[in-house]
């Protein structure tokens, strides 16, 4: 689709757009639980092939020195195409379909922006990031859009300020897109803003361009997520399995492990294939050195 298509569509979604009405009444759910990331975070605890180099600018990110400089690098090319914030946000959704943890990026946004949009169960309720989510096709978006499809649930007084405080800091227009995040069940919502109060100038070489700025970045932020998602994994191993993997991290081969163990090499290998799928490692030595770096002893 191309971007005059996107904004033929959200046209459409504007002229369709029902009159204002009352808040309906929405159940309370639990608070989405929200964890960060920053920049600052990624390079000690990613796997460096993980964060890859699909492209040139993941590369370059990958060959900064420090993180204070990836972040001057990933500021500049926002500018270059004419952005001002870029967000992203991991999400694990509920039984509901709303957001019950996720991990946002601290660098590139106003700190407060993404969490509001979470905690008022504002972000999946407009249909526009809703799609970007749900299909992976970058979706053009505007403030107009994303006023007009909230009048039907009523814009109360924390999405009023939501919106004001996005106009404020030049986040008018922009585009989204979404990606899954391997061996994990979350998923990454990519948001680009810029300050434009309309969303015509997101020509088809803008979202080109945003697309691989936002799979460099999704690679980086992805890693951190999944590693996290190992540790976390850590604390669900049984007895058997947490000793199992100290025996791998010091090199013993499975016959030692089964003899010191008390249990058989085939089922030292089965645990040994379901802790590989665990942990998302390619074979022994990767999985060693996860346990390892993990200090899983």
């Amino acid at each position: 689709m191309s971007s005059i298509d996107v904004v033929e569509e959200l046209e459409d979604l504007h002229n369709a757009a029902p009159a204002p009405g009352p808040a309906p009444h929405f159940k309370s759910r639990t608070p989405c639980e929200i964890r960060y990331i920053d920049e600052l975070d990624i390079a000690p605890l990613a796997r460096a092939d993980e964060t890859g180099d699909a492209t040139f600018i993941a590369a370059e990110l990958g060959a900064a020195p420090t993180a204070d400089e990836r972040v001057r690098m990933i500021r500049g090319i926002l500018n270059i195409m004419g952005f001002s914030g870029l967000g992203y946000a991991a999400l694990k959704l509920d039984a509901q379909k709303q957001p019950e943890y996720a991990y946002l990026l601290r660098n590139y946004l106003p700190p407060d922006l993404l969490p509001q949009l979470l905690e008022g169960d504002y972000l999946l309720r407009d249909p526009h990031m809703r799609r970007a989510f749900e299909s992976s096709r970058p979706h053009v978006w505007d403030m107009r859009s994303l006023v007009n499809a909230s009048r039907k649930d009523g814009i109360d007084p924390p999405l009023r300020r939501f919106f004001d405080g996005m106009r404020e800091h030049g986040l008018a227009s922009g585009l989204a897109f979404s990606l899954p995040i391997a061996r994990t069940s979350l998923r990454a919502l990519i948001l680009f803003a810029g300050p434009p109060a309309h969303c015509e100038w997101i020509t088809d070489s803008v979202i080109a361009q945003a697309l691989g700025l936002g799979l460099s970045l999704h690679q980086r932020c992805a890693a951190y997520v999944q590693a996290i998602c190992r540790q976390d994994s850590v604390h669900g191993l049984s007895q058997l399995q947490q000793r199992i993997l100290g025996a791998v991290v010091v090199g013993m081969p499975d016959k030692a492990i089964a003899a010191r163990l008390g249990t058989t090499v085939h089922n030292v290998d089965y645990h040994l294939r379901q802790l590989r799928e665990k942990f998302g490692a390619r074979n022994r030595s990767q999985l060693a050195y996860l346990a390892g770096k993990m200090q899983v002893v």
